[in-house]
């Protein structure tokens, strides 16, 4: 049984686990099995075993991009965010698949590396953040990465960063069960004061731009073009809502859960953000959040 392989594991799994208090919007219901990885050798051996067992399986990080169904989810979620270490590797920089973005900027700052500082806030883990190929003011993650290692049927795999078939919020690992597990980056050298006052900079931009609160950030993919943000905003789609979920004053492409939101009510204005552009202007916005279990 599934069951008994997870008592190897007994500080690191637990079950009926509440998915709201894993997720960025604050909402979903129960995980069956939940585990907080904290080695490669656990992720590895949890995601064979499951398979073995035919036990539905997903992956995730902060849990920022994804939307959890208010049924949960009958299967196994992994976070890996203890899975976290950050580390010089000759002039390389290896995060593992768990540290956030911003345990990776402050590396970089004590190490006086510069480049990342324009992702500064974005609270993606840093596996998240490559298969998504995150990005903010024009910079993507990939602009720095050198290679990335996986688990995948149970065997580890590197790729090189022209192998990864990166894109506009996409990569070759979005989508497939293949894990990433760790990432090694390339960045300049640079003055820490620098470095310190362009992330001040980049922060400050977000905080004026963006909305606080239970949100996964930007919810859709910017067609090609054209912002996402600025045609919800046409569409007089700001400050609608479905429940508790609110379309943000602020930035139209963010949702926001400010009254004790159900994933339901998200999905359901989601929907109707994706109606409403289609019907006005004939585009059928992408998500980029992901969703897990039954809606």
């Amino acid at each position: 049984m599934f069951e008994d392989t997870l008592t190897r594991f007994t500080d690191e799994v637990s079950f009926d686990e509440q998915m709201k208090y894993h997720t960025a919007f604050g909402v979903g219901g129960k995980a069956k099995y939940f585990c907080q990885v904290k080695s490669l050798y656990t992720l590895n051996a949890l995601i064979t075993d499951a398979k073995r067992y035919k036990v539905p399986y997903k992956v995730i990080g902060n849990g920022t991009n994804v939307l959890v169904s208010d049924k949960g989810f009958d299967g196994l979620i992994i976070t890996t965010k203890r899975f976290k270490d950050v580390f010089l590797k000759v002039d390389e920089v290896k995060a593992m698949a768990g540290a956030n973005v911003n345990d990776l900027l402050r590396f970089c700052v004590s190490h006086r590396m510069s480049g990342l500082e324009p992702l500064a806030g974005i609270p993606a883990s840093i596996g998240g953040a490559v298969v998504m190929n995150a990005g903010a003011f024009g910079h993507n993650i990939s602009d720095y990465v050198t290679t990335v290692e996986t688990v995948d049927q149970g065997k580890i795999k590197k790729y090189y960063k022209h192998d990864c078939k990166f894109g506009y919020r996409k990569s070759r690992f979005y989508g497939k069960k293949e894990t990433v597990t760790s990432v090694s980056f390339k960045f300049n050298h640079g003055e820490r004061e620098l470095i310190e006052a362009s992330i001040r900079s980049f922060l400050e931009m977000r905080k004026k731009t963006q909305p606080t609160g239970k949100t996964c950030g930007s919810v859709f993919r910017n067609p090609k073009g054209i912002f996402a943000g600025k045609l919800i905003e046409d569409a007089n789609l700001k400050g609608s809502s479905v429940g508790g979920a609110f379309v943000s004053e602020k930035h139209a492409n963010f949702i926001v859960n400010e009254k004790n939101a159900t994933a339901t009510d998200v999905y359901k204005l989601i929907k109707l953000i994706k109606d409403t552009v289609r019907e006005k202007y004939g585009i059928l916005l992408k998500e980029e959040v992901e969703y897990i279990g039954e809606f």
